[in-house]
């Protein structure tokens, strides 16, 4: 039985754009409610996600030093209640922006009716992966999804954590030294899904961490080509509050000179040509 392990962002969705988009319409908001400069919210949202080790920590904006100046006696949730405008408006833009990438849903329909063994791989943490693949409908295709150790803290309203927990035996966690580009990462997921490696596709974005890790592990790379076209300026936001370190940069071009000439197994231009690669390329996916 085919194996297909699928990244997520960038992959089955645009998360560059979408996260970028709403990001900037919460901070504009932001420097509006708290009268603080925008340059001055993005350093304090830079230093946190650096903190915590992570760029996508949705209520970062509760522990900025401005918010602490403004609502330092107050709790978290009432914290959320001050700056419900700012959230509300990064709310509003995900709800806008966050979409699958055309022909996701179909193609992984029909991989799933035909018995193919669909699981999620990613870096962000199982909160946030679970989250997006339930509000874009698709959660229910994936038998598992992988994602690396570590959590965000609790959300700040009670009433919803329990709905944000994704469901017992969804979740496999992978210890962070296995993290992108190492094949054992990729070894391990085949493994424990039962798939002997030459069963098994891995689809990604990256050419430096996703199609050099799917090559050296062993199973069919297949470039998420696609999942590359995004406005710069969309791209230039994130790096602006990133929450890599300047370790986390030299490796990054340490990987990269590394594996330049690194080539796919498959070029995707869009999602439904995996159909082709596994034999199912029966009737047209729009």
């Amino acid at each position: 039985m085919p194996l297909l392990i699928t990244d997520l962002d960038n992959t089955l969705y645009d998360w560059v754009s979408y996260y970028a988009r709403a990001f900037r319409a919460m901070v504009e908001k932001l420097a509006e409610a708290l009268d603080v400069e925008e340059e001055t919210l993005l350093d304090e949202f830079k230093a946190i996600h650096q903190h915590y080790g992570n760029s996508e920590h949705p209520f970062a904006a509760l522990e900025l030093p401005s918010v602490e100046a403004r609502f330092g006696a107050l709790s978290r949730t009432q914290r959320m209640r001050a700056l419900d405008g700012p959230l509300g408006a990064f709310r509003a833009a995900r709800e806008q922006y966050l979409e699958l990438y055309p022909s996701v849903r179909e193609t992984l329909g029909r991989l799933h009716r035909h018995g193919v063994v669909i699981v999620g791989h990613t870096e962000a943490t199982a909160e946030q992966a679970f989250f997006r693949l339930r509000k874009l409908g698709i959660v229910g295709l994936f038998r598992h999804l992988y994602a690396l150790d570590g959590s965000l803290k609790d959300h700040p309203d009670p009433a919803r954590r329990a709905d944000l927990r994704p469901p017992s035996g969804l979740v496999t966690s992978i210890p962070r030294q296995e993290r992108k580009p190492n094949p054992e990462l990729l070894r391990d997921i085949c493994r424990k899904e039962g798939v002997a490696l030459g069963e098994a596709y891995y689809v990604g974005d990256s050419l430096t961490r996703d199609m050099s890790m799917a090559r050296r592990a062993g199973v069919a790379a297949l470039w998420a080509r696609y999942g590359t076209r995004y406005d710069p300026h969309l791209w230039n936001i994130l790096v602006r509050i990133t929450h890599w370190t300047d370790e986390d940069v030299r490796r990054e071009a340490q990987l990269k000179k590394r594996y330049h000439d690194v080539q796919p197994d498959y070029v995707l231009d869009r999602f439904a040509d995996i159909l082709d690669i596994v034999g199912l390329a029966t009737e047209e996916v729009a």
